[in-house]
């Protein structure tokens, strides 16, 4: 009887840590999904700044989440992007034309990271554009122990872009290996504080080129009812390798700064 309670208690925490909130991070993901009915609209804005010179990336990203039930959940996005960067040659500053595009995420849970001894979710997430097509699987491990929460996630990305050169189509490939850790402690019953590390890393095809550096910094979660927003603070620490040799970040590839907001809001 003791151990039916018991079952029954993780369970229902389980679920309530569910329904308060679905994201602690902004770049490690959980393994939790939303039950069978569940909706949730999330909108996501990042700030990239900082490269040899001025440079500005602003990415925007509304997804639509929909629990399927039987620990599977699929999401649809729309996404745009904007660069803008300082042009050596005019010495003016350039704002590049808005990319957009679509993408269609799939998520299933194999195990609770409160219920069982480590939560497990396999993700796999394609993105179009009219130019470029993405493919990104994600291994997603996750631990509640006690007042704080542990997540890693182990990515593959694999991108094919076309572009036209002296009138011929060319396609150009890219792949992409992450490793995103994240460590959050419950402040309160609305507030989460913690950390990420992300260990990024793009090979390009075409030239042979590995770009790595590592990034971290801080993240901040509040929810209340069916809301929560997440806050962080992303910055490049060490540049791990730089294609031409030289020492330092890796500000060819990368930038400098990373800031992300991330709002959320689920509904039957």
């Amino acid at each position: 009887m003791k151990n039916i309670f018991r079952i029954t208690a993780i369970a229902l925490l389980s679920s309530m840590s569910l329904m308060a909130q679905d994201r602690v991070f902004n770049y490690t993901y959980q393994s939790n999904v939303l039950n069978k009915g569940v909706k949730e609209i999330e909108v996501w804005t990042s700030v990239n700044t900082g490269k040899k010179d001025y440079y500005r990336q602003l990415e925007s990203r509304v997804e639509y989440e929909v629990g399927l039930g039987s620990n599977l959940q699929t999401s649809f996005y729309l996404n745009s992007k904007q660069n803008a960067f300082y042009d050596d040659i005019t010495g003016e500053i350039v704002m590049e034309p808005t990319e957009i595009s679509f993408s269609n995420e799939w998520k299933y849970k194999f195990s609770d990271p409160v219920a069982d001894k480590i939560g497990f979710a396999g993700y796999c997430e394609i993105t179009v554009a009219t130019d470029e097509l993405e493919l990104e699987l994600k291994a997603i491990f996750d631990k509640k122990i006690g007042n704080t929460l542990h997540a890693l996630n182990l990515v593959v990305e694999q991108e094919w872009e076309t572009t036209t050169v002296d009138g011929k189509m060319k396609t150009n490939q890219a792949t992409k290996y992450d490793i995103n850790y994240g460590a959050s402690y419950t402040l309160s019953n609305k507030w989460n504080l913690g950390a990420e590390i992300l260990d990024r890393n793009v090979y390009y095809n075409e030239d042979h080129a590995t770009h790595s550096a590592i990034f971290a910094g801080p993240c901040l979660e509040y929810h209340v009812d069916s809301f929560w927003i997440n806050l962080s603070y992303s910055p490049q620490v060490v540049g791990l390798h730089n294609p031409d040799g030289s020492k330092g970040l890796n500000v060819d590839e990368f930038t400098r700064n990373n800031f992300r907001v991330l709002f959320s809001y689920w509904f039957k």
